[in-house]
């Protein structure tokens, strides 16, 4: 890309970051992964880094991601590069319509997987440990194929009920509501 190529031959001139920036945001996926490696040549960046792996889970570039993942040093970047990469992988499963439920459980628990040991990581923030907690909750509770949260209602007749009242049948719950 003609925009980078102004900036690698300094990479200690100023603007440097809002061009690298703008690339990650607006290039494509091989320009993607060449910003990646210009920004291991350059002086420590979380910020830019940060934005490197948001992008690249926003993109769904799991390779990518994997890649990063291994060359950075544990912390708070690695950490979210490491729940990018299991937001990436569940959803993977469950956009890809050819996956057969064995297919789509497997992508579900190695998402999962890294959720868990993420999760037991010290230093974890309260931002990220709670990002963390929702979409392991999503993945294991409201996808295709798993059993549903207990819900618990009034029915048309004004008697209480408890969705587990009804396993094994199949039970049509029409939600609606005034915004």
């Amino acid at each position: 890309m003609k925009v980078l190529d102004l900036v690698t031959g300094d990479l200690t001139e100023k603007g440097v970051d809002e061009v690298i920036v703008w690339v990650i945001e607006n290039g494509f996926a091989e320009e993607r992964k060449r910003v990646g490696e210009v920004i291991w040549s350059l002086p420590k960046n979380d910020q830019l880094m940060l934005k490197y792996v948001r992008v690249l889970g926003f993109y769904g570039e799991k390779q990518q991601l994997e890649a990063v993942i291994g060359k950075l040093p544990k912390g708070r970047v690695q950490q979210e590069a490491r729940f990018r990469l299991a937001m990436s992988v569940a959803e993977d499963a469950q956009r890809d319509l050819t996956l057969t439920d064995a297919e789509r459980a497997a992508g579900n628990q190695e998402a999962v997987g890294i959720l868990e040991k993420l999760g037991k990581e010290e230093g974890l923030n309260e931002s990220l440990e709670k990002r963390v907690a929702d979409l392991r909750y999503k993945v294991t509770h409201l996808v295709v194929g798993c059993e549903a949260p207990e819900i618990e209602g009034v029915d048309h007749d004004g008697k209480q009920f408890r969705l587990s009242e009804f396993r094994g049948k199949v039970v049509l719950l029409p939600f609606w509501g005034f915004w």
